[in-house]
């Protein structure tokens, strides 16, 4: 009885070995890939035997007959190429890439991610955290925070579309604070805090357009107020020191100063704001009759509008034909503007040659200075004010001017 099952098992074996190796084997990844490269093999073989038999079988190009068969070998392959690049080179359609930290991962080009609504990571092009945080359609939205190639953080805090949009903190490259505050598509705009590099503040106020724009304070590199008031195109607008009493002056400026007198006249400079204003002195006291007749700034840019000027042609443009021009001999309040800029390096040619005792630390009683020194001067009537700007020479830029 055994040998006879014997018999029958090895029989069974015999018939279905056969038809189980042939299985394997054509179940097998290298028939599966040869079968599979053997018929494009063919189908390419079968493209690129170009053999047209008439007219119809052409596309005409450019005044050339193209073969069709040629024609549609080479947009099968180039949409084969870009399959390739899209599904294994760079996938854009594939889902998240994993998970971390319980948020999906994105890659920055991802097609899902458009769709996405929720907490998530997107990485950049190299590879790094790019952004995490809240998305909508994709968009960055709501709070998320930025990131650098080098993992520092760039901004956190609220944004919309993929800009910055609300509250946030903007840090420089290292890593420091850079800005607190509001933010509209990117920029400074509504109330913020400014910092320098080194984590002091510089400003606190109001922005516009990135820029100090409105009431705001001004702090130097120790963080004391030296300035509080009116701010345009992130400078200060000196013609709100007109006509303000010493004691006013005060109560806004609040940074180094020095005083110069010289026979009749006195100039404030205002040294943390680079600006000084002149008065007379006409009464018992130099503190009673101390006003800003003249307001003097030490710079070579003028702020109107939206503008930032730096030459002559610009203030023209904006302040209309001068009232005068011409060479002028220089005065005390000149002199003064002149030896403070020459002090901070300003390179001058005209020689201030201010010559001044010094009874008090913040007091210069001047002698005298070059009064056979030349400017040469642009006069502007505008808004109920006279700008009078300095240069050194006929349309050479200026480095001075004056409000009154």
């Amino acid at each position: 009885m055994n040998d006879l099952f014997n018999v029958l098992i090895s029989t069974v074996k015999a018939k279905i070995t056969p038809l189980w190796t042939k299985l394997k084997y054509w179940t097998s990844w290298s028939y599966i890939r040869s079968r599979v490269l053997t018929k494009i093999r063919q189908l390419l073989s079968s493209l690129f035997s170009i053999k047209p038999r008439n007219r119809h079988d052409y596309f005409p190009v450019l005044g050339f007959l193209v073969s069709k068969k040629l024609a549609f070998s080479v947009v099968i392959i180039v949409g084969l190429l870009c399959l390739y690049y899209l599904f294994f080179v760079n996938p854009p359609f594939r889902l998240a890439s994993g998970m971390e930290d319980g948020l999906r991962v994105y890659n920055y080009n991802s097609v899902p991610l458009r769709f996405a609504n929720d907490q998530v990571r997107i990485r950049a092009r190299s590879g790094y955290v790019a952004y995490e945080g809240s998305v909508e359609k994709g968009y960055a939205s709501g709070y998320g925070t930025l990131y650098s190639g080098e993992g520092q953080t760039v901004y956190e805090g609220q944004f919309a579309q993929s800009k910055y949009e609300g509250a946030g903190t903007l840090y420089y490259p290292s890593g420091q604070m850079q800005y607190k505050g509001a933010f509209s598509e990117n920029l400074f705009e509504g109330e913020g805090t400014l910092y320098r590099e080194n984590g002091t503040k510089q400003y606190k106020g109001e922005f516009l357009n990135g820029e100090e724009e409105g009431q705001g304070t001004l702090y130097d590199g120790a963080e004391n107020e030296i300035f509080t008031g009116s701010f345009h195109l992130g400078d200060i607008v000196y013609s709100q020191l007109l006509g303000l009493g010493a004691d006013e002056i005060s109560s806004i400026y609040t940074g180094g100063r020095t005083l110069y007198q010289f026979e009749d006249e006195t100039a404030v400079l205002l040294e943390d704001i680079g600006a000084y204003y002149v008065s007379g002195t006409g009464g018992d006291s130099i503190e009673d009759t101390l006003a800003a007749e003249e307001v003097y700034v030490c710079g070579d840019t003028f702020r109107y509008g939206d503008r930032v000027i730096d030459t002559v042609n610009g203030l023209t443009e904006v302040l209309g034909t001068p009232s005068f021009e011409g060479n002028s001999y220089l005065t005390f309040p000149e002199a003064v503007g002149i030896s403070w800029l020459q002090e901070q390096g300003k390179r001058l040619e005209t020689e201030a040659g201010l010559s001044a005792q010094a009874p008090y630390k913040e007091v210069r009683e001047v002698d005298g200075f070059n009064e056979s020194g030349l400017l040469y001067l642009y006069v502007y009537q505008k808004d109920d004010l006279t700008y009078t700007f300095f240069c050194e020479d006929k349309d050479g830029g200026f480095f001075l001017y004056l409000l009154e």
